[in-house]
């Protein structure tokens, strides 16, 4: 059998209220040549058993591990992946039918492109938009200083492997970290159109600020040293905060 173009990995843990719209909206997609890895890590909740009515789909690669992290559930996606494209999208969130395609569209007409992101809809905990972020579009700002999501972000596998998969000193940020590495080695693409529908409620880790923040300023203190120049280069300030 052929390979997928594209391998869409979902994370899940104790996300049974959100589970089954994620996998519907990858299952849904226009363009059909993907896998779907679904990767439930450690859920005590009905996860499992939603999970499960999938693992029977031809499309559909079903993983139940113990609780490991996000970032070393990063990596093992990576390694189960059999596209050439690789995208992970979160439990709580949901695509546009139109992602897979449109981005790897841009992948496949400009190799030289290592990561492509877009523009998406931040929507309430039942769905409801409530704003659209529209990011920078690199062909006119030259300063990287606006990262992409780690999720709902394509890349190349073999780039993402040649930079040695995700940190797994990092619990959270993993774009952040992945961002930094990535750009300098690798030219990025942002489409400026909204892709995806990116959930806040109140289980959402972006409501957990001094996590975040503390975790940005360990790993710009992992780049700061020899990589000082490449830190300055790319607009990216030191941020302080609790771990």
């Amino acid at each position: 059998m052929t390979s997928p173009l594209v391998t869409v990995y979902i994370t899940n843990h104790n996300y049974e209220e959100f589970i089954r719209q994620a996998i519907e909206s990858v299952l849904g997609q226009t363009m059909n040549d993907f896998e779907l890895i679904i990767i439930d890590d450690g859920s005590n909740d009905n996860s499992k058993a939603i999970i499960e009515e999938y693992k029977h789909h031809p499309q559909v690669i079903t993983v139940f591990q113990q609780n490991k992290g996000l970032n070393v559930t990063n990596n093992i996606a990576m390694r189960l992946a059999n596209g050439k494209y690789i995208m992970r999208l979160d439990a709580d969130d949901y695509l546009d039918e139109n992602a897979l395609g449109i981005l790897s569209g841009v992948m496949e007409r400009t190799p030289e492109i290592g990561l492509v992101f877009p523009d998406y809809y931040m929507v309430d905990q039942s769905g409801n938009i409530t704003e659209v972020v529209c990011r920078h579009n690199f062909d006119e700002v030259k300063l990287m200083d606006m990262p992409a999501h780690g999720a709902c972000t394509m890349l190349r596998k073999n780039c993402l492997e040649a930079i040695g998969g995700y940190d797994e000193a990092f619990q959270c940020q993993d774009g952040y970290d992945l961002w930094i590495r990535f750009i300098g080695k690798y030219e990025v693409k942002n489409i400026n159109l909204p892709l995806f529908y990116y959930r806040q409620h109140p289980r959402s880790l972006t409501k957990n600020e001094s996590r975040i923040l503390g975790t940005r300023g360990r790993i710009i203190d992992k780049w700061i040293g020899n990589n000082k120049s490449h830190i300055n280069a790319i607009g990216i300030v030191p941020v302080r905060g609790k771990a």
